[in-house]
């Protein structure tokens, strides 16, 4: 397997120090050390990977370097543009390694939202003509093919994606990150399960907070009928609740959390504009990527409340303790007003955790069924 620190050496080695992207589960342990042993300046999280290519591009003109850029393969449909009209030989040429985690690899086990992506990513990456290696348990001949891209990445001036499937980096616990804040995600989603009525539609962002709503609300003996886990598309959860809230007179409440309202922040005025009333807009800040490996995301920098003020929601109000959420909890989800809520919470979960049972297809027609009952 490939050691994080060698790996990591190996590249400075061949003049790259420059990171830069979205996290993946399947690339934890490598970007855990990055983040541990890379100095400022040399590393940036972004809030979608579309961004990384800009980020990446600007640092090469500057540099003349070449710069790698992070992702999971669920991301490539964010660059396809910055990757076709500005990275790309037939535009300004810049020369990029583009790390991909393959998940939903064919004949490996994932979730329904990674098996399509998986089936055709490799395809994909040959329409856009991006040269491609598989990276693989041996190190020495990973470090090879690594060194093959960077000089075609160089000599042809051209993004050159590294492939990298599920195990082969070796463990890296490094330094374990916590915050100040009191509160756990899956008590706060317990304790909104419990204050509302069983009519409301509930959409639930991609990741763990749609995983715990689903446990939750199962314990609860399905209080909540009428909900829609949004298990891929990361970010748009909330342009989905807009869509039923506007075809719709039911309450919606929205599950959101800091990674993906980040990578589509424009969506807020959007939704201030068209919701009008009758929906909570409820953003569960952890200041974490948690699902992917708990790499931290700007959502403690941002002032996500003062921007959704900004953005024209009318009713704004941030929780970050037990005696805030608890006094929200009084009369706030009875409220018919438009509502953005942040709550801030720590990074913990459960291990045993699960995953939804069934499939998007049967949830999608589970939803319809019970908003089309009398």
């Amino acid at each position: 397997m490939i050691l994080p620190e060698k790996l990591y050496n190996f590249l400075k080695g061949q003049g790259i120090d420059f990171y830069t992207g979205v996290p993946d589960s399947l690339l934890k342990d490598f970007l855990k050390y990055i983040q541990d042993h890379s100095s400022s300046g040399e590393h940036v999280s972004t809030a979608n990977e579309g961004l990384a290519i800009g980020l990446a591009s600007g640092y090469h003109f500057r540099t003349n370097k070449i710069p790698l850029v992070y992702l999971q393969n669920s991301g490539l449909g964010n660059i396809i543009n910055p990757l076709t009209s500005l990275a790309d030989k037939e535009m300004y040429a810049v020369p990029m390694l583009l790390m991909i985690g393959w998940r939903g690899k064919p004949g490996t086990k994932d979730e329904p939202q990674h098996s399509k992506m998986g089936r055709i990513m490799m395809q994909l990456l040959d329409t856009l003509e991006i040269p491609c290696c598989t990276l693989d348990t041996d190190e020495t001949s990973s470090f090879k093919r690594i060194s093959e891209a960077i000089v075609i990445a160089k000599k042809e001036q051209r993004p050159v994606a590294l492939i990298v499937p599920e195990s082969i980096f070796e463990k890296y616990e490094g330094v374990q990150e916590t915050n100040k804040h009191e509160l756990m995600r899956e008590e706060v989603i317990k304790a909104l399960i419990g204050k509302l009525s069983g009519d409301e539609l509930v959409v639930c962002t991609t990741g763990k907070i749609g995983r715990e709503f689903y446990e939750q609300n199962e314990m609860a003996g399905r209080r909540i009928k009428k909900y829609l886990l949004s298990v891929g598309a990361m970010g748009h959860a909330n342009h989905v609740a807009l869509g039923l809230k506007m075809q719709s007179d039911k309450k919606i409440i929205v599950l959101d959390g800091d990674g993906a309202l980040l990578m589509q922040m424009g969506s807020l005025p959007t939704i201030a504009h068209h919701a009008k009333n009758d929906f909570i807009h409820i953003v569960i800040n952890n200041g974490s990527h948690e699902s992917v490996g708990g790499q931290p995301t700007e959502g403690f920098f941002a002032d996500c409340c003062g921007i959704a003020n900004a953005s024209g929601y009318p009713n704004v109000i941030c929780i970050n303790n037990e005696n805030e959420l608890n006094e929200w909890l009084q009369n706030g989800l009875n409220s018919s007003l438009l509502q953005f809520v942040e709550i801030r919470t720590n990074k913990e979960s459960r291990s045993n955790l699960g995953r939804p049972a069934g499939q998007p297809a049967k949830w999608k027609e589970d939803l319809m069924n019970e908003l089309n009952k009398k």
